[in-house]
């Protein structure tokens, strides 16, 4: 075609090229649109979107108006608390925590001030001194209470220090050669940190484990235990989650307060979470909190009898204590540790037990958490996730393998099998990438799977249990996606609250209320009709506060 004056141009324009409102390009038009449609029926958060009331969806338009905004706005100096989208999601109800591991919810700062004003707590290393710098990044530490020291004149920091002797811990904190008690705190901090140095998995899971023992020598002191429940449940109040699932990598050892001797089971250790949520709820700050559960998570890495063992302790504190264990899981490394298959006499076993003596223990697993190169064989990450339905799991923890098994996802959604999933980027050990954008959570989401936001599901972010946890997870997801968007985070957060575990319940009656869910007649669907009527209010507040001219008009 040759070149066209621009006398030629207009009259092609006029006569030739198709308009708009022509016939052929309104019909493909509605195709389109009619094709779109259809696809968004199939999305897990169709449903809910198609019921959100009048005043609800005008809160998702101005917040998806203000996100906009704040995106073409260079905020890289702006703190992300000082945001309009922050201070929104802050105030959302996100219901409830179905995965979030006991060290990782740890506040550090608060847990150091407790184990400082806790009489009789000593320390020691076990594996030599820690005179130098680099010992002290590398020297295994134990942290616990002791009837008194093994040496007075002893120092943890000299080289002439007896590996194993116990000093008292406010004796080594002042004592500490790089700035006294604030370095000790520092250090101790750092301890349970995990370092972007560690870059392969078995460095990483090496330094998980020393953390943890630090982590768990502080916290399984009885004062301290309680200490930490208290905090726990006050930072998840204000954070806006009422009810958490709190999960318990065993087997541990807890000291009842004044004993140097562990208990030989947890049955003290429950009574304790009894008796500090019953404590926490009575207070002002608790009345909105529902309460929690334990999830009993053994190490996946231990030997078949230690597993049977622990297994049975789990039914006996079952038997104990009923309406505390909700359910099972096996913690540790996917990769280091023993897969589901192997595992399948153990399980198979405890499901009998369970069977005989009458107690409800299901599974909420973990499973294709890595995305490796598994061909489904029964090893690897996506063997994991087809073990992990096979097995009955109610939930599946992470499944970031999940999307790439069409009829796996068929399952899934057949099976009404929520993924717990927490797809924010914090973890040193995060299954996908650094970017938040990289994770699978939108393909499933699409695919119409069901899905909840949770806490990292790895163990890796131990002792950054601060507050605003779960804030932080919502609001960076209503940032990455906007196929997402606030009626998005809704539909998450209602699916936590509809497949919570908030009594026990046989296979049947657990799908009865999943399928009936806000319309039923038990627990769940009173949980369900409050966290309705809160997010209604929620919705109410945004068009109070920002009004249809949030952050301007649009240009």
């Amino acid at each position: 075609m040759a070149l066209l004056t621009d006398e030629e141009w207009a009259d092609f324009v006029a006569h030739e090229l198709p308009k708009t409102s022509d016939p052929v390009i309104q019909k493909f038009l509605q195709s389109r649109n009619a094709l779109i449609a259809e696809e968004r029926k199939h999305r897990s958060d169709y449903s809910f979107r198609q019921a959100l009331s009048p005043i609800s969806k005008k809160a998702c338009d101005i917040v998806s108006r203000i996100c906009r905004k704040e995106r073409g706005t260079n905020n890289a100096t702006v703190p992300r608390e000082t945001t309009k989208s922050w201070q929104i999601i802050w105030r959302m109800p996100k219901g409830a925590l179905l995965r979030a591991h006991c060290h990782s919810l740890v506040d550090m700062d608060h847990l150091i001030d407790a184990m400082m004003d806790t009489p009789g707590m000593h320390i020691s290393c076990t594996d030599g001194h820690l005179a130098t710098e680099a010992t002290r990044k590398e020297g295994g530490l134990c942290i616990r209470f002791r009837g008194k020291a093994d040496s007075e004149d002893c120092s943890l920091w000299a080289n002439d220090y007896k590996p194993g002797s116990f000093i008292p811990l406010a004796k080594a904190a002042d004592s500490f050669p790089g700035g006294g008690r604030r370095g000790f705190v520092e250090f101790l901090k750092a301890r349970c940190r995990i370092s972007r140095q560690d870059h392969n998995l078995g460095d990483i899971w090496a330094a998980v484990s020393r953390s943890s023992e630090v982590i768990g020598g502080m916290l399984c002191y009885e004062p301290i235990w309680r200490a930490f429940l208290q905090r726990l449940a006050s930072n998840l109040v204000q954070d806006g989650i009422p009810w958490v699932e709190l999960r318990l990598t065993l087997p541990l050892t807890y000291y009842r307060e004044g004993s140097e001797i562990p208990d030989p089971d947890y049955d003290h250790m429950f009574q304790a979470i009894e008796e500090e949520v019953a404590k926490f709820r009575a207070t002002d700050l608790g009345k909105p909190f529902q309460g929690l559960r334990i999830i009993w998570s053994a190490r996946r890495s231990q030997d078949r009898r230690s597993i049977i063992e622990d297994a049975d302790n789990c039914i006996a504190t079952k038997l104990l204590r009923p309406h505390l264990v909700a359910g099972y899981d096996l913690g540790g490394s996917l990769n280091s540790g023993r897969p589901l298959v192997d595992l399948l006499p153990e399980l198979f076993w405890f499901r009998k037990q369970c069977a005989l003596e009458g107690v409800q223990i299901p599974f909420f697993l973990r499973a294709g958490g890595y995305l490796d190169d598994g061909d489904g064989d029964g090893g690897g990450a996506d063997g994991g996730v087809f073990n992990a339905v096979l097995l009955g799991t109610r939930r599946i923890g992470n499944a970031s393998s999940l999307y790439r098994h069409p009829r796996l996802i068929d399952a899934v959604k057949d099976k009404r099998i929520l993924v717990e999933t927490c797809p924010t980027p914090d973890g040193i050990l995060h299954s996908t990438s650094d970017s938040i954008a990289c994770h699978p959570l939108p393909v499933l989401l699409a695919q119409g799977v069901p899905c909840a936001l949770c806490d990292d599901d790895s163990e890796i972010l131990l002792g950054q249990g601060g507050g605003w946890r779960m804030t932080n997870v919502f609001w960076q997801v209503l940032h990455a996606w906007d196929s997402v968007s606030l009626a998005g985070l809704g539909s998450l957060a209602e699916n936590s609250v509809r497949w919570a575990a908030f009594e026990d319940q046989d296979a049947e009656a657990w799908a009865r209320d999943i399928r009936a869910a806000s319309v039923g007649a038990g627990i769940k669907a009173a949980r369900l009709q409050q966290w309705a009527v809160e997010w209604e209010r929620f919705c109410l507040w945004i068009v109070t506060e920002y009004g249809d001219d949030a952050y301007g008009a649009e240009q």
